[in-house]
């Protein structure tokens, strides 16, 4: 399974140390120029969430592509990066994108495409057992104590998942 991510998961992911997820949840990772530039931004000031990312790309853990930005995107009304994550998923027929605003996650189910946010890719992980139940219950604070923004009504269906999910998994 193939995915193109946006700037917003691999940062919160690097802030949470979980870089790592991507490569056990997807056989490839794709990251547009565009998103990788704005990101590495924060490498250049020192934070360390983007030395994190810079580290994956080095390593191929993550891989640099290019995107041709399609002007009939533009109309979306969407951020550069979020626009080339959508024109390289459907350019190159991959179905997953892991993006965490609304307007893009909207879009991309308009195209057909599969998108993933960073508190679902937490909850895949869960659900694959590459992290505990308390792993994923901390991160998902963390995520919001890093100022992600998420609902909390969408927070507690997402903790009653994942506890559901951990209870399923661990009677077998």
């Amino acid at each position: 399974m193939k995915a193109v991510i946006n700037a917003s998961p691999l940062i919160f992911l690097a802030k949470l140390g979980k870089l790592n997820l991507l490569s056990e949840l997807f056989e490839e990772i794709f990251v547009p120029e565009e998103v990788l530039n704005e990101v590495l931004k924060g490498s250049e000031e020192g934070f360390k969430d983007a030395l994190s990312v810079k580290t994956q790309i080095e390593r191929h853990k993550i891989k640099k592509v290019e995107a041709t930005l399609k002007d009939e995107l533009k109309i979306l009304g969407l951020h550069v990066g979020e626009l080339a994550v959508l024109s390289y998923a459907r350019e190159n027929y991959i179905e997953n994108i892991i993006v965490d605003d609304y307007s893009a996650i909207k879009a991309a189910k308009y195209f057909g495409l599969r998108p993933i946010s960073t508190p679902f890719i937490l909850l895949k992980a869960l659900k694959d057992k590459n992290i505990s139940y308390v792993d994923f219950k901390d991160s998902l604070d963390e995520l919001i104590e890093q100022k992600y923004r998420i609902s909390p009504g969408l927070y507690t269906k997402i903790l009653e998942k994942a506890k559901d999910v951990s209870q399923r998994y661990s009677q077998r």
